[in-house]
Order: structure tokens, then sequence, then C-alpha cells
């Protein structure tokens, strides 16, 4: 999925004519702690204005335009929810900005919306465990990886997989299964030297988000 099929279109966008006092009201309002500047004319994003930025210019006359983040993090529009997930953890902000290749401005996304749809696209919430298995390059076949998860009455309700990176040097792929007890497909695996995590999720409807949010940060490894 998209992150721009999740664009909230809600979040109304500050002007660069705003005041300070205008920008902490839109900011009062909207409950977030950033929020994007756009050019009202032509739709372009300009980059973020934070709270505690305008807090310090409070009494000021200066306009916000001089206040901004001109490089902001920003997710484009084409860019997947789950690279858009670990950007926003990388760079430590609740909320990113969604803009389009030439920069124009679509909307923001929070956390919560992008793990709310990561959560469902996954099925955690969902009876069954999530099993994270790592294999190098060249052992890289999905088909085989299938295949013994559903030799051992597995099934899969949600895949995803992470490409090696340099700090990475194994695919990572995470699997939400329908069993609750994985123990045979995990001995399996291991049996094929797959290296295996598993992770039971029953009962996760009852957490608090927070946890459930950290949790599918470790499966993601995010």
């Amino acid at each position: 999925m998209l992150v721009k099929d999740l664009a909230d279109h809600n979040i109304k966008p500050l002007s660069a004519s705003c005041s300070v006092e205008e920008a902490m009201g839109a900011m009062e309002s909207s409950s977030q702690p950033l929020l994007p500047l756009v050019d009202p004319k032509t739709n372009r994003f300009a980059g973020m204005v934070s709270r505690n930025t305008l807090e310090q210019h409070r009494d000021s006359d200066i306009r916000i335009y001089e206040l901004r983040e001109e490089h902001p993090a920003v997710a484009l529009s084409n860019q997947n929810i789950f690279d858009t997930a670990r950007q926003m953890e990388k760079s430590g902000v609740s909320v990113i900005p969604i803009i389009e290749p030439d920069n124009q401005y679509l909307g923001m996304v929070d956390m919560n919306r992008l793990f709310d749809r990561i959560v469902r696209v996954f099925n955690l919430t969902e009876y069954g465990s999530v099993l994270t298995v790592h294999f190098k390059e060249r052992d890289f076949t999905l088909s085989k990886l299938v295949h013994i998860i559903e030799s051992e009455g597995g099934l899969i309700m949600g895949l995803g997989v992470d490409s090696p990176r340099d700090n990475q040097p194994f695919y990572i792929v995470t699997i939400k299964i329908n069993l609750s007890d994985p123990s045979r497909i995990v001995s399996s695996l291991k049996r094929h030297s797959y290296i295996v995590d598993a992770h039971s999720v029953d009962g996760q409807d009852t957490r608090h988000y927070e946890d459930r949010a950290d949790e599918l940060m470790h499966y993601l490894n995010i």
C-alpha cells in the first residue's frame, strides 16, 4: 500500500503569511506538534513549522516563513507505508507530510494512522502468530518458505519482505500465520537452516496501542 492512500486532508497547512499567533492557534486546534507550510496559490510544500519553534518566538512579529524547517522528513506519494514508518521512526517525528515528486502537497499522515493500517495489512490483531525469518540472498525463495509453512498446517495471513541493506546482510520476511502455537513450523524451518523468531499475538486487541506498536516495530525490524 502507498502512503498517499493514507493522506489526512483534515489537517490544514499553514500559509507563509500567517503570524506566529495564528500558527499557534492552528496547532492548538489541530492538536499537532508540527504543521506544513504550503503556498496557497501553487500548493507547493515549503517546509514544516514546529510548536517548539513558535513558542520561542511567541511575542515576535516575525512571519512563520522565516521559522520553517526547509528540509524536514517528507514522504513521497509513491512511497510504501513500511518505508514511511521506518522513516518516521528514524527521524523521530510522529507526523509527516506527503508530497508529490514535483513538491505538490497532498496531506499529512501520523504514526498512529500508519500503524493501524500496517496492523490490518498483517492481520496482527487476528488469531495467530508472527514469524520473522532471516536468510541470505543466495537462499532467498518464497515458494520454499510457503511450502514448509503450509505443509505443517499453517495458513499465511500476511507477509512482508525487507531486502538486504548495508547494515543488514539478510532478507527478513515477516509472516503472520493462523496458528497460536507455531512451534511445529518453527522447528521445521530451523531444520531447513532458517533463522527464525516467533511471536504470539493472541489477545493483542486487549492491550494498549503503544505496546502493540512497540511489538510491531520489532516485527518489522524498524
